[in-house]
Formats: C-alpha cells, sequence, structure tokens
C-alpha cells in the first residue's frame, strides 16, 4: 500500500505556463466580450424587445464576472507566492489580475493572510463583516462590504506609510496595477468603438452578485473555530503563520463541480484543501483531497448551485450537529 505524501513547499510544482496562458487567455476573452457585446447590440439586436436586450446585456456581465473571477482565483495563488517561482514575475502578474477585480494587491494580502490567520473565528476573521449578519446580506452586500474592508486598508496605508519604506513601494505598485485596470476596462473598449455603459459598467456592476455565487461557498454554514485571541492582529506578509493551520479543523468548504469551471477558477472549489495547506499551488489541490479525505475531515457538497440552495436557510456560523452530514470524516 503506497502512503500520500502532501508535497512541501520546495516540493510542489507550480503550472507557470499554464498560469500565464490563462491570464492572458481571460484578459483576452473579456476584451473580445466587449466587442462582440456591443457589435451584437448595433446589428443584430436592433429589433429586439427591451427586456431582450436587457437580458442579453445581463447574461454577458455573468460570463465576464465568470471570467473575472478566473483571474482573481490566479491573483489569489499570487498572494500567496505560488503564482509564479519568480518573485517580481509573480507580485507584477498577480497585481495585475487583482486590479482585474478592482481591488488593490498588497492591501488584499493583508486582508486575505489574516483571514487565514483568523478563519472562521468570531470578530477576528475579517470576513466576518462580510457574510455573517444574513444570507441574503452576504449575497447582495457581501461583496461589496469585502471592498470596502480592503480599500480601507489600502488608504490608511496610503495616508499613514506612505513613506515608510516598507510600504512605500507597494502601495505606488498597487496604484499603478488599478490604473492599468482602469485603462483595460474604460479607455481599452473606446479604442474599438465599444459603448462602455453596456459592456464594462455593466460587467463592473454586475459581478458583486456574481462574486457572491461562488464566494458564499467558501465558509458560509461552517461551524465556528474557537478564537485563538482577543485582538485581530494584520499580516502583512511573511509564511511564519502557516505553522498555526491544523488540518482537523474545518473552515471551509470543498465544492464538486464541472472540470471546465474546476480549470477556469484553478480549483478554488476545494478551498478548505487551501485552508489546510495554503502554501499548495492550486495545481496540488484536488489531488491532495482525494488522498487525504478518508484521513481529515472535509465539508463536501456537489455544485455551486446545490451549495447556494443548502446555505440560504443557514446561519453564517452553523451548529456542529447540523455540520455532521457534510463531513467526509464524521467527529466523535
Amino acid at each position: 500500500m503506497t502512503t500520500y505524501s502532501i508535497p512541501s513547499p520546495s516540493e510542489q510544482s507550480i503550472p507557470q505556463t499554464e498560469n500565464f496562458f490563462k491570464f492572458v487567455l481571460l484578459m483576452v476573452l473579456l476584451q473580445a466580450s466587449f466587442y462582440v457585446t456591443d457589435y451584437t447590440l448595433d446589428h443584430f439586436a436592433l429589433q429586439w424587445a427591451a427586456i431582450g436586450r436587457m437580458l442579453f446585456i445581463g447574461s454577458m456581465a455573468v460570463m465576464n464576472g465568470f471570467l473575472i473571477i478566473g483571474l482573481g482565483v490566479l491573483a489569489h495563488d499570487a498572494v500567496h507566492k505560488v503564482l509564479f517561482r519568480n518573485l517580481t514575475l509573480n507580485e507584477w502578474v498577480g497585481g495585475i489580475a487583482t486590479g482585474f477585480v478592482m481591488v488593490p494587491f498588497y492591501a488584499n494580502r493583508q486582508f486575505h493572510l489574516t483571514h487565514h490567520r483568523y478563519a472562521h473565528q468570531p470578530e477576528l476573521d475579517p470576513e466576518n463583516e462580510m457574510h455573517s449578519p444574513s444570507f441574503w446580506y452576504a449575497a447582495t452586500i457581501g461583496a461589496t462590504m469585502g471592498l470596502y474592508l480592503q480599500y480601507k486598508i489600502f488608504f490608511i496605508d496610503l495616508f499613514t506609510r506612505l513613506f515608510d519604506a516598507r510600504y512605500t513601494g507597494a502601495l505606488l505598485k498597487d496604484i499603478t496595477f488599478l490604473l492599468l485596470a482602469a485603462g483595460f476596462y474604460f479607455i481599452l473598449p473606446t479604442l474599438w468603438g465599444v459603448n462602455l455603459l453596456f459592456t464594462s459598467v455593466a460587467t463592473l456592476l454586475t459581478f458583486p452578485l456574481v462574486f457572491s455565487y461562488r464566494a458564499l461557498s467558501d465558509h458560509y454554514g461552517i461551524p465556528a473555530v474557537a478564537r485563538k485571541s482577543q485582538q485581530r492582529e494584520y499580516i502583512t506578509d511573511g509564511t511564519a503563520w502557516y505553522s498555526e493551520t491544523d488540518p482537523i479543523k474545518v473552515t471551509g468548504w470543498v465544492v464538486l463541480t464541472h472540470p471546465w469551471l474546476e480549470w477556469l477558477w484553478s480549483s478554488v472549489n476545494y478551498h478548505e484543501v487551501h485552508h489546510k495547506y495554503p502554501y499548495l499551488s492550486h495545481q496540488h489541490l484536488k489531488t491532495v483531497f482525494e488522498n487525504t479525505r478518508s484521513q481529515v475531515p472535509y465539508m463536501v457538497i456537489n455544485g455551486y448551485s446545490a451549495s447556494l440552495w443548502n446555505l440560504y436557510k443557514r446561519p453564517y456560523y452553523e451548529s456542529p450537529e447540523q455540520a455532521q452530514t457534510f463531513l467526509t470524516v464524521k467527529s466523535n
């Protein structure tokens, strides 16, 4: 019998060529979608009823949201420094990808690494403010609240730490990444004569809801994790906190989904695997899950739509008794 060994940070492989290909492909598809939407409205949809045009614009905006999530997940790997082994390439490609989600990269790193450290601990996990009031709050307002919290970090750093050598470079790069994203959404399409209102603007206005469709299935409906401290301390960088992760604890979901969506979103559906082993590239998450699901607990559900149907009637912090149904390894 072969014993499976989880790769160490130095042993793991990172699909650098595939990551770069996907990054470029998603940008091209997003820009092409803007052109196709505008061309269709100008040449084929003139006789459509207003409701038909609105449905078409909305459908394309939702599809674009799926593409932007794909870029966001690549950026997420960059936050953990596993998008590329070359740190400069990792930071720049990751920063540009994060910009497409309209989030500052280094502020996102602070927010996200802090989320990992306090994952699903009431009042300490920064994502608590995005999801905890109710399912419908999380589904409609949660993503916008997440933007607010990350821009709050960004502006506090900008106005208090701009001339601190530890932050200056990161802040200037964040501004650059956001300006590049703004150019992509609001300047580049105009070069093709594209109507921004029905393309970029519609996409960005729709995106928070599309984001919530996926993000709710990260941690919503999971029993609370015992607090490790009384006060949150933001993590700006580093990996020392990795030692605090405990594979026996469950803080998130594994959503089994279609292979094409798994590829598009770089295996983010194995979210709990990522929280147990946060140093791993997305390439390893599925394999680790399949080889450890009978040894360590995961909460598993089939499909994102089924997940939302399950979650809408649950609180953010579910009771341990209710969670038993979904566990691969039952607690005593």
